[in-house]
């Protein structure tokens, strides 16, 4: 027998180390916050309007970005971005350690969501000026204008008014409110995420009632009417 030596008789595959820079990392760990937050909180609104029959909620940037090209729900799309950034900020924010660029980061974070403050007060009161405008017009439905358009638009004013001030406080030293985040961005993705995908089930397999099924008249009931009144 020929004798064997401790050398493998296949040398092993070397896999590249990935070495993320410090500032990179902060850079990285900051957006994946800020965007499972936002995100998260976003998709949160769309499951629960998924569950009525009378309330719309769209998130335009995703479905303009996912939405023609993806094929599946853009909510689900959402949660899902959302739970991987929260999944990659709570892993890495032990390993963030360049403060300056942390605080520059949420800096330029605040101004996103300043202007995105911005663009959704611009479109409550374009909402409001329609509304006015439209003043009876016959035919024409306000309470859908308030509720699918002008109320989804106050919640992401909400959400996008949140996240600048609290981008804005991290931005001017607070980074103890990094690790809060951390947790508050994974949970929130964590719970959009179960929501989208409960109802996304409910959708494909749960009876949906139509509002226009709620509101045609049932026919058997129209005749049993007629029979009660006419004997």
């Amino acid at each position: 027998m020929a004798e064997t030596s401790g050398t493998p008789v296949v040398d092993p595959v070397k896999m590249p180390k990935m070495k993320i820079n410090s500032s990179a990392l902060a850079k990285m760990n900051a957006w994946a916050i800020a965007g499972a937050t936002f995100f998260g909180f976003c998709a949160i609104f769309v499951a629960i309007a998924g569950f009525t029959t009378e309330w719309s909620f769209a998130f335009p940037v995703f479905s303009f970005l996912l939405g023609a090209n993806a094929g599946i729900s853009t909510s689900l799309l959402v949660s899902l971005f959302a739970l991987l950034f929260g999944i990659f900020a709570i892993v890495t924010i032990n390993k963030v350690t360049d403060a300056d660029t942390t605080k520059k980061t949420w800096g330029c974070i605040a101004k996103v969501f300043f202007a995105f403050m911005v663009v959704y007060a611009v479109d409550m009161i374009g909402i409001i000026i329609y509304s006015l405008m439209s003043i009876g017009r016959k035919n024409y439905d306000q309470g859908d204008l308030w509720l699918s358009s002008f109320l989804p638009t106050v919640i992401l004013f909400g959400g996008a008014t949140g996240m600048h001030f609290i981008a804005k406080a991290i931005s001017n030293g607070k980074t103890s409110l990094l690790r809060i985040m951390s947790i508050v961005a994974v949970c929130i993705a964590g719970v959009a995420f179960i929501l989208v995908f409960i109802q996304t089930m409910v959708s494909f397999y749960g009876k949906k009632t139509s509002y226009l099924e709620k509101t045609t008249p049932d026919l058997n009931s129209i005749e049993n009417m007629f029979d009660n009144l006419f004997k």
